[in-house]
């Protein structure tokens, strides 16, 4: 298994590739290959994988990149998330993670992750014990989980210890609920990888033009996307992006090759967006009405904070 300071600084995401929930019959499968190879290529070794994208023809798309990069099955550490979305019955969840092992030919799973709705719907115990079976046959290395609320990462470690390696969630220039509720500061003071998806909230941080990212911009002669993820970086978490504009890849590994000063990092760590107004999270989709759950978040900020 790749070590632990040996991933990469920037991870892969895969909402996207093939399509979204369902498979694309339009993609442009060879342009999604071509910016996967290169994104391998160029350093990039974490990826978070599931099977509910495009209805598997994800996982296809991303195998067959694996393949024509200069890389190897050792030399990637691969996050595969169980989602419960289409899982009817428990023993489904099996027949998933069966189908991660037949697509990419390996017999292990870096860190097997479930998202807490998911330990709900199916049972804490039953998840437990899969990820205590998988855990002791080798077929996973590690633990994740994926937005989960304070209490419920607690709970994690207690069970699964030093095997927790992270937690995916959201957290961005904009939206920092999750720093609020003391889980960025748990997950780094207990060695546990906070990986953030859409930490751009897919371009639309930028196309926002916040003042303090315009003139940090210029200042660094950086983009503001490079600004963002190089603090994001500072900060000790782990950022997922997907992009099948190579472009793009070579911008985002460029906010590795600067170092912004301590004074304008603390700008960025004090950001608040004017009259923002806290937000009250569901962790189960089926809570209070009026809350938001932690993965609807980077998509409702625009329609509670409309630009002016």
């Amino acid at each position: 298994m790749l070590k632990r300071n040996k991933i990469s600084k920037i991870g892969i995401g895969t909402w996207g590739i093939g399509g979204l929930v369902e498979r694309n019959l339009q993609n442009n499968d060879k342009k999604q290959i071509n910016a996967l190879t290169h994104s391998f290529n160029r350093g990039i070794n974490f990826i978070e994988i599931n099977n509910w994208y495009a209805q598997g023809y994800s996982m296809e798309l991303i195998k067959k990149a694996i393949d024509r990069a200069d890389i190897g099955r050792e030399d990637l550490f691969i996050v595969y998330s169980v989602y419960g979305y289409d899982l009817k019955r428990f023993n489904e969840i099996e027949m998933e993670i069966n189908k991660f092992f037949n697509v990419f030919e390996t017999d292990y799973i870096d860190s097997l992750e479930f998202l807490q709705k998911d330990f709900k719907k199916f049972g804490f115990e039953k998840v437990v014990n899969l990820i205590n079976k998988h855990l002791a046959k080798k077929t996973t290395r590690c633990v994740s989980i994926s937005n989960a609320s304070l209490d419920f990462i607690k709970r994690c470690q207690d069970i699964f210890g030093k095997k927790l390696f992270s937690h995916e969630t959201h957290y961005s220039f904009e939206i920092r609920e999750i720093e609020k509720l003391g889980i960025l500061d748990f997950n780094l003071k207990n060695n546990i990888k906070s990986v953030i998806f859409q930490p751009l909230r897919r371009n639309r941080t930028a196309q926002r033009k916040w003042p303090l990212l315009v003139k940090l911009s210029k200042k660094y002669k950086k983009t503001q996307n490079q600004i963002v993820l190089n603090w994001l970086i500072a900060r000790g978490l782990l950022p997922i992006i997907k992009s099948d504009n190579i472009k793009h890849i070579d911008e985002n590994l460029a906010a590795l090759n600067f170092n912004l000063k301590k004074s304008d990092l603390k700008l960025l760590d004090n950001f608040k967006v004017k009259n923002y107004q806290d937000v009250v999270l569901s962790w189960f989709n089926n809570e209070d009405p009026e809350a938001v759950t932690i993965d609807q978040l980077p998509n409702t900020f625009d329609e509670m904070y409309p630009k002016n």
